[in-house]
Protein backbone atom coordinates (compact mmCIF):
# COMPACT_ATOMS: atom_id res chain seq x y z
CA UNK A 1 0.00 0.00 0.00
CA UNK A 2 1.13 3.81 -1.26
CA UNK A 3 1.58 5.51 2.42
CA UNK A 4 2.63 8.66 1.12
CA UNK A 5 -1.11 9.44 -0.28
CA UNK A 6 -3.49 9.97 2.54
CA UNK A 7 -6.49 9.54 0.05
CA UNK A 8 -5.52 6.68 -1.60
CA UNK A 9 -4.24 5.03 1.40
CA UNK A 10 -7.98 6.11 3.04
CA UNK A 11 -10.15 4.34 0.41
CA UNK A 12 -7.51 1.36 -0.19
CA UNK A 13 -8.96 -1.93 1.07
CA UNK A 14 -7.86 -3.34 4.52
CA UNK A 15 -5.91 -6.35 4.54
CA UNK A 16 -8.56 -8.48 7.14
CA UNK A 17 -7.34 -11.47 8.59
CA UNK A 18 -9.07 -14.60 9.67
CA UNK A 19 -12.59 -13.80 11.31
CA UNK A 20 -13.00 -15.84 14.47
CA UNK A 21 -16.30 -16.81 15.59
CA UNK A 22 -17.18 -17.52 19.64
CA UNK A 23 -16.02 -21.34 18.71
CA UNK A 24 -12.50 -20.31 17.63
CA UNK A 25 -12.30 -17.64 20.43
CA UNK A 26 -13.12 -20.79 23.01
CA UNK A 27 -10.74 -22.63 21.93
CA UNK A 28 -8.22 -20.52 22.00
CA UNK A 29 -8.91 -20.03 25.65
CA UNK A 30 -8.86 -23.53 26.75
CA UNK A 31 -5.45 -24.03 24.87
CA UNK A 32 -3.65 -21.14 26.46
CA UNK A 33 -5.06 -22.30 29.74
CA UNK A 34 -3.91 -25.90 29.30
CA UNK A 35 -0.55 -24.32 28.30
CA UNK A 36 -0.27 -22.20 31.35
CA UNK A 37 -1.32 -25.09 33.76
CA UNK A 38 1.09 -27.19 32.29
CA UNK A 39 3.45 -24.59 33.09
CA UNK A 40 2.62 -24.77 36.87
CA UNK A 41 2.50 -28.69 37.42
CA UNK A 42 5.66 -28.52 35.66
CA UNK A 43 7.42 -26.07 37.96
CA UNK A 44 5.03 -27.92 41.31
CA UNK A 45 6.99 -31.26 40.21
CA UNK A 46 10.28 -29.71 39.51
CA UNK A 47 10.24 -27.68 43.04
CA UNK A 48 8.85 -31.44 44.58
CA UNK A 49 11.95 -33.26 42.82
CA UNK A 50 14.04 -30.65 43.91
CA UNK A 51 13.13 -30.94 47.73
CA UNK A 52 13.26 -34.87 47.54
CA UNK A 53 16.84 -35.07 46.29
CA UNK A 54 17.97 -32.01 48.93
CA UNK A 55 16.18 -34.41 51.41
CA UNK A 56 18.20 -37.45 50.68
CA UNK A 57 20.68 -35.50 49.77
CA UNK A 58 20.71 -34.23 53.62
CA UNK A 59 19.48 -37.24 55.13
CA UNK A 60 22.10 -37.70 57.91
CA UNK A 61 21.56 -34.09 58.85
CA UNK A 62 18.21 -34.87 59.17
CA UNK A 63 18.51 -37.69 61.38
CA UNK A 64 20.77 -36.14 63.28
CA UNK A 65 18.20 -33.58 64.29
CA UNK A 66 15.58 -35.60 65.13
CA UNK A 67 18.43 -37.20 67.53
CA UNK A 68 18.56 -34.00 69.57
CA UNK A 69 15.02 -33.64 70.16
CA UNK A 70 13.43 -34.36 73.67
CA UNK A 71 12.55 -37.93 74.62
CA UNK A 72 9.32 -38.97 73.92
CA UNK A 73 6.85 -39.50 71.45
CA UNK A 74 7.10 -37.12 68.90
CA UNK A 75 11.06 -37.48 68.81
CA UNK A 76 10.30 -41.20 68.15
CA UNK A 77 8.23 -40.70 65.47
CA UNK A 78 10.40 -38.12 63.98
CA UNK A 79 13.53 -39.78 64.14
CA UNK A 80 11.46 -43.04 62.46
CA UNK A 81 10.77 -40.74 59.55
CA UNK A 82 14.44 -39.33 59.72
CA UNK A 83 16.28 -42.90 59.47
CA UNK A 84 13.66 -44.29 56.93
CA UNK A 85 14.47 -41.71 54.64
CA UNK A 86 18.54 -42.45 55.56
CA UNK A 87 18.08 -45.94 54.48
CA UNK A 88 16.26 -44.46 50.82
CA UNK A 89 19.68 -42.54 50.69
CA UNK A 90 21.78 -44.98 51.66
CA UNK A 91 20.71 -47.58 48.90
CA UNK A 92 20.77 -44.97 46.20
CA UNK A 93 24.05 -43.75 47.34
CA UNK A 94 22.96 -40.27 47.60
CA UNK A 95 23.87 -39.62 50.88
CA UNK A 96 27.61 -39.89 50.39
CA UNK A 97 28.55 -36.39 49.91
CA UNK A 98 27.35 -35.70 52.93
CA UNK A 99 29.45 -38.46 54.31
CA UNK A 100 31.82 -37.86 52.87
CA UNK A 101 32.45 -34.12 53.75
CA UNK A 102 31.72 -35.44 57.67
CA UNK A 103 34.68 -37.67 56.73
CA UNK A 104 37.04 -35.12 55.82
CA UNK A 105 36.12 -32.47 58.65
CA UNK A 106 36.03 -35.33 61.00
CA UNK A 107 32.55 -34.88 62.32
CA UNK A 108 31.60 -38.04 64.65
CA UNK A 109 35.05 -39.60 65.03
CA UNK A 110 35.07 -37.85 68.08
CA UNK A 111 34.01 -39.53 72.12
CA UNK A 112 31.18 -36.96 72.23
CA UNK A 113 29.39 -38.74 69.02
CA UNK A 114 30.37 -42.60 69.37
CA UNK A 115 29.73 -42.78 73.26
CA UNK A 116 26.34 -42.56 74.14
CA UNK A 117 26.88 -43.51 77.78
CA UNK A 118 28.43 -41.14 80.72
CA UNK A 119 28.26 -44.00 82.74
CA UNK A 120 31.04 -45.78 80.06
CA UNK A 121 33.55 -42.79 80.56
CA UNK A 122 33.21 -43.09 84.64
CA UNK A 123 33.56 -46.49 84.51
CA UNK A 124 37.24 -46.81 82.08
CA UNK A 125 38.41 -44.10 84.39
CA UNK A 126 37.55 -46.05 87.46
CA UNK A 127 35.66 -42.92 88.76
CA UNK A 128 34.11 -43.06 92.43
CA UNK A 129 32.09 -40.50 92.23
CA UNK A 130 30.51 -38.57 95.11
CA UNK A 131 27.01 -37.45 94.79
CA UNK A 132 25.27 -35.07 96.97
CA UNK A 133 21.74 -36.54 99.26
CA UNK A 134 19.24 -35.16 97.01
CA UNK A 135 16.68 -35.40 99.47
CA UNK A 136 18.59 -33.06 101.70
CA UNK A 137 19.10 -30.28 99.11
CA UNK A 138 17.53 -26.92 100.61
CA UNK A 139 15.54 -26.65 97.56
CA UNK A 140 14.55 -29.74 96.79
CA UNK A 141 10.98 -28.94 96.59
CA UNK A 142 10.74 -29.42 93.29
CA UNK A 143 6.67 -28.36 93.32
CA UNK A 144 7.17 -25.15 95.37
CA UNK A 145 10.14 -24.49 92.81
CA UNK A 146 7.93 -24.39 90.22
CA UNK A 147 5.31 -22.47 92.30
CA UNK A 148 7.39 -19.92 92.09
CA UNK A 149 9.11 -19.83 88.94
CA UNK A 150 12.58 -18.94 90.30
CA UNK A 151 15.06 -19.89 92.60
CA UNK A 152 17.83 -18.65 94.93
CA UNK A 153 21.04 -19.97 93.77
CA UNK A 154 23.87 -19.84 96.16
CA UNK A 155 27.39 -18.65 95.08
CA UNK A 156 29.81 -21.05 95.69
CA UNK A 157 32.68 -19.52 97.24
CA UNK A 158 35.35 -21.99 97.24
CA UNK A 159 38.66 -20.47 98.62
CA UNK A 160 42.30 -21.87 96.74
CA UNK A 161 44.65 -20.68 99.46
CA UNK A 162 47.53 -20.91 97.37
CA UNK A 163 48.32 -19.15 93.85
CA UNK A 164 48.51 -21.95 91.17
CA UNK A 165 51.53 -20.85 89.63
CA UNK A 166 53.25 -17.31 88.24
CA UNK A 167 51.95 -16.81 84.42
CA UNK A 168 53.19 -14.56 82.05
CA UNK A 169 53.80 -14.12 78.10
CA UNK A 170 56.33 -16.63 77.53
CA UNK A 171 54.31 -19.04 79.68
CA UNK A 172 50.70 -18.30 78.61
CA UNK A 173 48.03 -19.74 80.98
CA UNK A 174 46.10 -22.96 79.15
CA UNK A 175 42.08 -22.13 78.87
CA UNK A 176 39.42 -24.01 77.57
CA UNK A 177 35.66 -22.85 77.57
CA UNK A 178 33.60 -25.41 76.71
CA UNK A 179 29.45 -25.36 76.79
CA UNK A 180 26.10 -25.64 74.53
CA UNK A 181 25.78 -22.17 72.50
CA UNK A 182 25.66 -19.66 75.30
CA UNK A 183 29.17 -20.54 75.16
CA UNK A 184 30.01 -19.24 72.12
CA UNK A 185 29.99 -15.36 72.30
CA UNK A 186 31.73 -16.19 76.03
CA UNK A 187 34.07 -17.73 74.22
CA UNK A 188 34.86 -14.82 72.25
CA UNK A 189 34.86 -13.01 74.78
CA UNK A 190 37.46 -14.73 76.68
CA UNK A 191 39.64 -14.74 73.67
CA UNK A 192 39.79 -11.43 72.44
CA UNK A 193 38.89 -9.39 75.50
CA UNK A 194 41.97 -9.66 78.36
CA UNK A 195 45.47 -8.84 78.43
CA UNK A 196 46.47 -11.54 80.45
CA UNK A 197 48.63 -14.16 79.09
CA UNK A 198 46.00 -16.89 78.34
CA UNK A 199 46.12 -19.32 75.27
CA UNK A 200 42.61 -20.07 74.99
CA UNK A 201 40.87 -23.08 73.33
CA UNK A 202 37.33 -23.34 72.90
CA UNK A 203 34.02 -25.30 71.70
CA UNK A 204 30.86 -25.04 71.77
CA UNK A 205 28.29 -27.49 70.62
CA UNK A 206 24.50 -26.33 69.76
CA UNK A 207 21.75 -28.11 71.80
CA UNK A 208 24.11 -30.57 74.18
CA UNK A 209 23.67 -30.54 77.69
CA UNK A 210 24.52 -33.44 80.30
CA UNK A 211 20.94 -34.91 79.77
CA UNK A 212 21.68 -36.12 76.22
CA UNK A 213 24.96 -38.14 75.79
CA UNK A 214 23.12 -40.36 73.34
CA UNK A 215 23.55 -37.00 71.05
CA UNK A 216 26.40 -35.29 72.46
CA UNK A 217 28.99 -36.37 75.32
CA UNK A 218 30.44 -33.41 76.83
CA UNK A 219 32.34 -36.05 79.62
CA UNK A 220 33.67 -38.14 77.02
CA UNK A 221 34.92 -34.86 74.78
CA UNK A 222 36.32 -33.31 77.67
CA UNK A 223 38.42 -36.90 78.56
CA UNK A 224 39.40 -36.40 74.94
CA UNK A 225 40.09 -32.58 75.65
CA UNK A 226 41.97 -32.99 79.30
CA UNK A 227 44.01 -35.77 77.01
CA UNK A 228 45.03 -33.70 74.01
CA UNK A 229 45.21 -29.63 75.17
CA UNK A 230 45.56 -30.33 79.00
CA UNK A 231 43.95 -27.32 80.20
CA UNK A 232 44.90 -25.29 83.78
CA UNK A 233 41.85 -23.72 83.53
CA UNK A 234 38.42 -25.15 82.26
CA UNK A 235 35.63 -22.60 81.80
CA UNK A 236 32.13 -24.88 81.48
CA UNK A 237 28.94 -23.13 80.09
CA UNK A 238 26.49 -26.09 80.16
CA UNK A 239 22.57 -26.65 81.54
CA UNK A 240 20.20 -24.11 79.33
CA UNK A 241 18.95 -27.34 77.50
CA UNK A 242 18.90 -29.83 80.05
CA UNK A 243 15.36 -28.75 80.81
CA UNK A 244 14.31 -32.21 79.55
CA UNK A 245 13.73 -35.76 80.38
CA UNK A 246 16.74 -38.35 80.74
CA UNK A 247 17.66 -42.31 80.26
CA UNK A 248 18.96 -43.77 82.94
CA UNK A 249 21.96 -46.70 82.20
CA UNK A 250 19.12 -49.34 82.32
CA UNK A 251 16.50 -47.30 79.75
CA UNK A 252 14.16 -45.94 82.51
CA UNK A 253 12.71 -42.85 81.86
CA UNK A 254 13.59 -40.12 84.12
CA UNK A 255 10.96 -37.39 84.21
CA UNK A 256 12.50 -33.74 84.48
CA UNK A 257 12.80 -32.37 87.96
CA UNK A 258 11.95 -35.88 89.79
CA UNK A 259 14.26 -36.91 93.02
CA UNK A 260 15.41 -39.37 90.02
CA UNK A 261 16.35 -36.96 87.87
CA UNK A 262 17.92 -34.72 90.20
CA UNK A 263 20.22 -37.26 91.86
CA UNK A 264 21.24 -38.51 87.92
CA UNK A 265 22.25 -35.08 86.47
CA UNK A 266 24.33 -34.35 89.84
CA UNK A 267 25.89 -37.76 89.27
CA UNK A 268 26.40 -37.22 86.00
CA UNK A 269 27.78 -32.93 86.69
CA UNK A 270 30.14 -35.08 89.35
CA UNK A 271 31.88 -37.25 86.96
CA UNK A 272 32.33 -34.62 84.11
CA UNK A 273 34.42 -32.81 87.30
CA UNK A 274 36.34 -35.49 88.86
CA UNK A 275 37.13 -36.54 85.25
CA UNK A 276 38.89 -33.44 84.89
CA UNK A 277 40.91 -32.96 87.77
CA UNK A 278 44.08 -32.33 88.15
CA UNK A 279 47.04 -30.92 90.02
CA UNK A 280 47.50 -27.51 88.77
CA UNK A 281 44.36 -26.93 87.37
CA UNK A 282 40.57 -25.62 88.19
CA UNK A 283 36.59 -25.39 86.65
CA UNK A 284 34.93 -22.57 86.60
CA UNK A 285 31.05 -24.05 85.83
CA UNK A 286 28.92 -20.88 84.91
CA UNK A 287 25.70 -20.85 86.43
CA UNK A 288 22.57 -20.06 84.23
CA UNK A 289 21.09 -16.48 83.88
CA UNK A 290 16.60 -16.37 84.40
CA UNK A 291 14.69 -17.24 81.39
CA UNK A 292 12.04 -15.68 79.87
CA UNK A 293 9.86 -18.60 79.65
CA UNK A 294 8.12 -19.95 83.07
CA UNK A 295 8.94 -23.91 83.01
CA UNK A 296 12.65 -23.14 81.20
CA UNK A 297 13.39 -20.87 84.04
CA UNK A 298 12.29 -23.36 86.50
CA UNK A 299 14.44 -26.01 85.59
CA UNK A 300 17.73 -23.84 85.09
CA UNK A 301 16.93 -22.79 88.76
CA UNK A 302 17.13 -27.02 90.00
CA UNK A 303 20.27 -27.14 87.84
CA UNK A 304 21.98 -24.44 89.14
CA UNK A 305 20.44 -25.47 92.97
CA UNK A 306 22.12 -29.35 91.69
CA UNK A 307 25.12 -27.93 90.76
CA UNK A 308 25.62 -25.44 93.95
CA UNK A 309 25.78 -29.19 95.72
CA UNK A 310 28.43 -30.52 93.52
CA UNK A 311 30.40 -28.15 93.61
CA UNK A 312 30.05 -27.20 97.51
CA UNK A 313 32.01 -30.96 97.60
CA UNK A 314 35.12 -30.11 95.33
CA UNK A 315 37.67 -26.79 95.98
CA UNK A 316 38.97 -27.28 92.44
CA UNK A 317 35.41 -26.22 90.90
CA UNK A 318 33.75 -22.66 91.68
CA UNK A 319 30.91 -21.50 90.89
CA UNK A 320 30.26 -18.50 88.94
CA UNK A 321 27.36 -17.26 89.28
CA UNK A 322 25.76 -14.81 86.94
CA UNK A 323 22.18 -15.11 88.01
CA UNK A 324 22.59 -12.16 89.94
CA UNK A 325 24.08 -10.60 87.07
CA UNK A 326 21.06 -11.05 84.71
CA UNK A 327 18.03 -10.22 87.11
CA UNK A 328 18.19 -12.43 90.08
CA UNK A 329 15.28 -13.30 91.21
CA UNK A 330 13.37 -10.11 90.11
CA UNK A 331 13.18 -12.69 86.97
CA UNK A 332 14.06 -12.40 83.30
CA UNK A 333 14.96 -8.95 81.69
CA UNK A 334 15.99 -8.44 78.63
CA UNK A 335 17.94 -4.76 78.67
CA UNK A 336 19.88 -4.79 82.34
CA UNK A 337 22.00 -2.03 83.67
CA UNK A 338 25.38 -3.28 83.69
CA UNK A 339 28.78 -3.36 85.46
CA UNK A 340 29.34 0.13 83.60
CA UNK A 341 26.24 1.47 84.62
CA UNK A 342 24.86 1.69 80.96
CA UNK A 343 21.65 0.26 80.24
CA UNK A 344 22.11 -2.63 77.58
CA UNK A 345 20.12 -5.48 75.75
CA UNK A 346 21.56 -8.59 77.69
CA UNK A 347 19.52 -11.22 75.99
CA UNK A 348 18.71 -12.37 72.72
CA UNK A 349 14.87 -11.87 70.75
CA UNK A 350 14.83 -15.80 72.23
CA UNK A 351 14.74 -15.23 75.90
CA UNK A 352 17.69 -17.87 76.65
CA UNK A 353 20.94 -16.78 75.20
CA UNK A 354 23.12 -13.87 76.34
CA UNK A 355 24.13 -10.99 74.12
CA UNK A 356 27.41 -10.56 72.71
CA UNK A 357 27.70 -7.13 74.60
CA UNK A 358 26.35 -9.36 78.06
CA UNK A 359 29.04 -12.01 77.65
CA UNK A 360 31.82 -9.49 77.74
CA UNK A 361 29.84 -9.42 81.59
CA UNK A 362 30.47 -12.67 82.11
CA UNK A 363 34.13 -12.64 80.68
CA UNK A 364 35.42 -10.95 83.31
CA UNK A 365 33.82 -12.28 85.94
CA UNK A 366 35.88 -15.31 84.61
CA UNK A 367 38.73 -13.22 84.41
CA UNK A 368 38.53 -12.15 87.89
CA UNK A 369 38.54 -15.70 89.14
CA UNK A 370 41.73 -16.34 87.13
CA UNK A 371 43.73 -13.54 88.40
CA UNK A 372 42.56 -14.80 91.95
CA UNK A 373 44.04 -18.19 91.48
CA UNK A 374 46.88 -17.65 88.77
CA UNK A 375 49.46 -14.53 89.35
CA UNK A 376 49.62 -12.76 86.30
CA UNK A 377 53.10 -10.81 85.79
CA UNK A 378 53.95 -8.56 82.61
Amino acid sequence: MEHSDPLKRATAPRERGETWDDEKFKQAREDDLRQRTSDSRSAVVAALTCLLLATLLTSGKIVEIAERQEFGDTRDRQLAVAENIDRVANFLSLNRPYDAIHDVRGIGDDAAARIDSIDDVADDLGLDVVVPDIESLPGDDTEDTADSGTTTTTTTSTTVPVVLREVDASSPLTVFVGGDSQAEYLAQAVTTESDLALRVEAQFEISTSLARPDYFNWPARLREIDEAQDPEAVVLFIGANDHQDMSAADGTRLVEGSVEWQTEWSRRLAITFDLLERPGRHIFWVTQPPMRDGDLNTGVGIVNDLAAAVIAERDFVSAIDIWPLFGGDAGFSARIVGPDGTDTRARIDDGVHLTREASSWVADLVFAELTRLWQFTP
